[in-house]
């Protein structure tokens, strides 16, 4: 079975609804219809296998559609939002694409008439299926290319389960985001586009459509706390609320479960390279989960998780000034560069092998440091990263949001003494950055590179 099955399981849907977008419902049948249109213009234009399509747009009905359609033409699509298109401007433009396609415009742009010259990276691109190319987020360092196969990462939606509503929160270019919205239609469910991901905007289309699934990061979910946008929305609809892509802080999964108690959080486990892997949380409050996806292997080496998936990559793309270099790999094995703690068949993730701070040898990892000083009720948010130093290598740094009002010499006074009473004196910040600007990016991840 593969992606082809998606025409079939849209007509079964039929009347049910299938996208919430622009104030309109459509159903699964017109999504279908419209699928099939678009088809036929991609395919009377010349675009099929081998074509690199850059396709500009959100989670809006033409979007759907058109990403759709294009990879049951076999295209190799490259998912933007506009305002990712114009950060991402130098790579796209490396990548040689052959098609533009704005979701917002009547007709597709041709950018190559030939394919000759075209970059070696596209050894990878699949010529049976449709494929994929996704860019990593960037929080961690420069932002990188990933090509996937749709066939290999669609396997997971296959299995016939309960149709759910949910919110498109995670972006149209995000793997997380594209794995939510086609788990919903192979499942006769029902995406929500809520326009922005403002924290009130989101809960406001929740109350309106009676949203059962809330996929976001701990970043929004943090921010959904601070702004008390759960006492002013109606939210009890909610069923689920998943989380990932980054750490957790368990104090503020503490706080979510006490506002919110009719809801199961759920942990996910992802990545640009591998797809949006099945998991379990061993209860609400906790951040220990295992693999339960039939598709998964995983072996833990030196405290760093490593996955064997039928999803892995095709190729990643780092850039250059040269232009895209293929990295490829011969092993089964992908490293996550997720430092892990293991008990049993459960997994814990402490934190990114890039986030580390190495303090005199010794590892701090930022997210306990976090949970620690984010347990302070004047402290808004934190974001613990390491700073360079001539004896030490690093020194732990915590940039500190406060609540309005709280005095900053007292806070400074306050954080120390509760850090020195609870964490080793290695990993008490030497410096602390009191301010106001926010720590997140555009897909809500914390950045924790300069």
């Amino acid at each position: 079975m593969s992606f082809e099955t998606l025409r079939s399981r849209l007509t079964e849907h039929g009347p049910r609804p299938a996208i919430v977008s622009d104030g309109q419902c459509h159903s699964h049948a017109e999504l279908a219809a419209e699928v099939d249109r678009r088809e036929q213009a991609c395919r009377a234009a010349g675009i099929g296998a081998g074509d690199v399509v850059v396709l500009l747009g959100d989670f809006s009905f033409a979007a759907l559609a058109e990403l759709l359609a294009l990879l049951l033409c076999r295209a190799t699509v490259v998912p933007l939002t506009p305002q990712a298109h114009a950060k991402l401007a130098d790579q796209v433009a490396a990548l040689q694409p052959d098609v533009l396609v704005d979701s917002r415009q009547p007709a597709p742009e041709r950018l190559r008439q030939s394919r000759d010259g075209s970059a070696a990276w596209r050894s990878v691109l699949p010529v049976d299926a449709g494929g994929l190319v996704v860019f990593t987020s960037g929080s961690t360092g420069q932002p990188k290319a990933i090509v996937h196969d749709i066939d290999s990462l669609c396997y997971r939606y296959l299995a016939r389960k309960p149709p759910v509503s949910a919110i498109c929160f995670l972006l149209f270019d995000h793997m997380g985001g594209i794995n939510t919205v086609l788990h919903l239609l192979f499942q006769g469910g029902l995406a929500v586009n809520p326009g922005t991901r403002q924290v009130d905007v989101v809960c406001e289309a929740i109350a309106r459509h009676q949203v059962q699934l809330l996929p976001a990061t701990p970043s929004f979910l943090s921010q959904l706390l601070l702004s008390r946008a759960h006492e002013r929305h109606d939210l009890s609809s909610l069923k689920v609320i998943s989380y990932g892509t980054e750490v957790m802080s368990e104090t503020v999964l503490q706080k979510l479960n006490a506002v919110l108690p009719g809801c199961v959080f759920k942990q996910t486990y992802g990545l640009s390279e591998t797809g949006v892997l099945q998991i379990k949380s061993r209860s609400n409050d906790s951040l220990w989960f295992r693999f339960i996806d039939p598709g998964v292997r995983w072996k833990v080496e030196n405290d760093v998780l490593w996955i064997s998936t039928r999803s892995n990559l095709r190729g990643k793309l780092l850039f250059s000034p040269e232009g895209p270099v293929l990295e490829t790999s011969d092993s089964e094995w992908f490293c996550t560069q997720d430092l892990v703690a293991r008990d049993g068949d459960e997994l814990m993730v402490l934190g990114r092998q890039t986030d580390i701070v190495n303090v005199g040898g010794l590892k701090v990892y930022p997210s306990e440091v976090e949970n620690c000083i984010q347990a302070l009720p004047f402290v808004d948010e934190v974001l613990v990263k390491g700073k360079k130093n001539p004896l030490l290598g690093q020194i732990v740094v915590a940039h500190v949001q406060l609540h309005d009002g709280q005095a900053r010499p007292e806070a400074e006074r306050l954080i120390r003494q509760h850090c020195a009473s609870r964490l080793e004196r290695y990993k008490v910040p030497s410096q602390f950055i009191f301010g106001t600007q926010s720590f997140v990016n555009d897909r809500f991840k914390k950045v924790r590179t300069p």
